[in-house]
């Protein structure tokens, strides 16, 4: 295995020219330092060594660099992210994994923007309390943000 990779390093002209990690920091835009990091999470799945010992990536690396920073840009955690790539590595329907995984990220989004939502209308409607002591609290604007915060699933569930 080390001499197939040797070689393919050697010749230029190969389809499959592996990259040392300078190599795809250039192509990429992502720094060699954020590279071993993704790397040693195994992101990137099981890398090649050369006879010198240094990671190489196969081409196709600098297209797993975009999806990684377009994925973490969508809201994907890195573990989300390393399981995205190694279905395109290695599932043999991708798609169908990489479909499931995004609609169940926009399905978190969507729940999230929905309680983002509550919680504007929430601090709204606190914020248009006129100031003033409550006889419990000492001011109106906790007592209006107590009654608003009852409305917020969070605290709904706690009293279940």
């Amino acid at each position: 295995m080390a001499t197939e990779v040797h070689a393919s390093v050697t010749h230029a002209g190969s389809s499959n020219r592996m990259l040392k990690i300078g190599q795809l920091a250039a192509r990429s835009g992502i720094t060699a330092r954020n590279l071993r990091f993704y790397a040693d999470a195994g992101v990137f799945g099981e890398l090649p060594r050369s006879p010198k010992g240094y990671r190489l990536f196969p081409q196709e690396a600098i297209h797993w660099v975009g999806i990684l920073r377009a994925a973490q840009a969508a809201g994907f955690s890195l573990e989300e992210v390393q399981e995205l790539l190694r279905a395109l590595r290695q599932d043999s329907t991708p798609c169908e994994h990489v479909r499931e995984a995004l609609g169940s990220k926009l399905q978190a989004l969507e729940t999230k923007l929905t309680e983002i939502r509550l919680l504007v209308d929430i601090l709204r409607i606190t914020l248009g309390t006129p100031d003033g002591q409550s006889s419990d609290l000492g001011c109106n604007l906790m007592e209006t943000l107590l009654i608003e915060a009852a409305r917020l699933p969070a605290l709904t569930a706690q009293r279940a």
